[in-house]
């Protein structure tokens, strides 16, 4: 359901993002509330969104050495999403609706083929691992026919904790929130929320068993990556 106010916290943050359109439609686009995708301004920035897609998608491999690609698709993304951290790679093709409107942190890997309708903001935590052909969704429509017939819609943020694993062909709908340190399995289409440190697949998914934290690991004698070491 959409919302009837607009979200002060969401557009707090959003006014930290990278070529955000911010006005008024643009506020009740992130907040929940009924908007017309059709208006100029928000128009103007999908077209934007588009363009950068592009040159994001087609950089030539002939033309960037394997030790540059990394960096060079770095400078990119970063104009093409709202805020991203350093070590994160994603591999095209990327699809994002508005781009802006994605956070996307440290030491990320995102599979080809990931689409983001980001019509809402998409946070995405630190050392997340998604795989390929996943949809990230936040734009929503009234069961109302009239309202289609209105062009009205309504979008509801998704967040992704640190260190998420999200498998291959999951869909994430409106609204989610996945806790920190969760596994998604490949295929899963999330309708809910899923609480830090599970273990959850189905459609729709569910938790299937909780696991222990990082630190918690850490603490553990007996497993064996305590003693590994990051290759840098």
């Amino acid at each position: 359901m959409a919302s009837k106010e607009k979200n002060p916290e969401l557009i707090a943050l959003a006014g930290d993002l990278a070529e955000v359109p911010m006005c008024d439609d643009y506020e009740k686009m992130i907040s929940g509330m009924l908007y017309n995708p059709l208006l100029p301004r928000l128009m103007e920035a999908r077209h934007r969104c588009r363009i950068l897609t592009h040159e994001y998608n087609l950089l030539d491999p002939h033309e960037v050495t394997y030790d540059k690609i990394t960096e060079e698709r770095f400078k990119r993304l970063q104009r093409l999403v709202g805020r991203v951290g350093e070590g994160t790679f994603v591999e095209p093709p990327f699809r994002p609706d508005y781009g802006c409107n994605i956070v996307i942190g440290r030491d990320c890997f995102l599979n080809w083929n990931i689409t983001i309708l980001d019509t809402s903001l998409v946070i995405i935590g630190d050392r997340v691992q998604i795989g390929p052909n996943v949809g990230i969704f936040t734009a929503g429509h009234e069961t109302s026919i009239l309202s289609r017939r209105k062009m009205v819609e309504f979008g509801q943020v998704v967040r992704i904790g640190d260190d998420c694993w999200i498998g291959g062909h999951v869909v994430i709908m409106p609204g989610v929130t996945i806790g920190e340190g969760c596994t998604i399995g490949a295929g899963s289409v999330v309708t809910k929320d899923i609480p830090p440190f599970s273990v959850a697949f189905g459609t729709p998914c569910k938790v299937r068993k909780t696991i222990p934290s990082a630190e918690e690991e850490e603490n553990d004698p007996a497993n064996p990556y305590r003693a590994m070491v990051r290759e840098l």
